[in-house]
């Protein structure tokens, strides 16, 4: 395959494990049961996301790396670096749009329709070529549009990290309130929780 056809495989196929490695990364605590115990633990929630996400974004890249690697193998010609963080920064934005959409719904689904949503807005054609959120920019020869996506996914995985620190502290302080009720005597009690 020429480097215009290997950018349309990886950019309309490939990136889309984006999807299924960072949405998903909310979902163990997703149940209220699971959320009382978890924003009561001394390591902050947040940073239990950012350690997945990190996790998920390096495996990310070794699965993207793989795959490019056999198209080369298999007589494929391409800038190998390029094209692999094109892809990448592709998958990490459909990922984190749906991994942000699904912290702030508290529902897994929702984040998978949102990344899957704008996914077929640029696949179907409703995102033209030239908006700076166009995902399939490389078959184009436009790298610029991978550093404001970038820039973008980053945003949004900053925002949904503030939020789930600003959701884990309101928890945690609501949760300290609760057990400092039940820990002072009946007289000296204050009602007022």
């Amino acid at each position: 395959m020429d480097m215009v056809h290997s950018a349309e495989c990886l950019e309309q196929s490939v990136i889309l494990v984006g999807i299924f490695l960072i949405v998903p990364l909310n979902v163990p605590e997703q149940s209220k049961a699971i959320q009382e115990v978890v924003y009561t633990r001394k390591i902050s929630h947040w940073k239990i996301l950012l350690l997945r996400f990190v996790m998920s974004t390096l495996f990310l890249i070794m699965m993207v790396s793989l795959f490019s690697g056999i198209m080369v193998w298999k007589n494929c010609s391409f800038p190998f670096v390029a094209y692999v963080a094109g892809t990448v920064i592709s998958a990490m934005v459909l990922g984190s749009l749906g991994f942000a959409i699904s912290i702030l719904s508290n529902s897994a689904i929702v984040g998978y329709l949102a990344s899957a949503g704008y996914f077929l807005l640029n696949f179907l054609g409703y995102v033209s070529e030239k908006n700076i959120f166009y995902l399939f920019s490389m078959g184009k020869g436009n790298y610029t549009t991978k550093i404001y996506i970038l820039g973008c996914s980053l945003l949004m995985i900053a925002a949904s990290l503030i939020y789930s620190r600003k959701r884990s502290i309101d928890a945690s302080s609501l949760w300290t309130q609760v057990e400092e009720y039940y820990s002072t005597p009946d007289e000296m009690r204050n009602t007022d929780i």
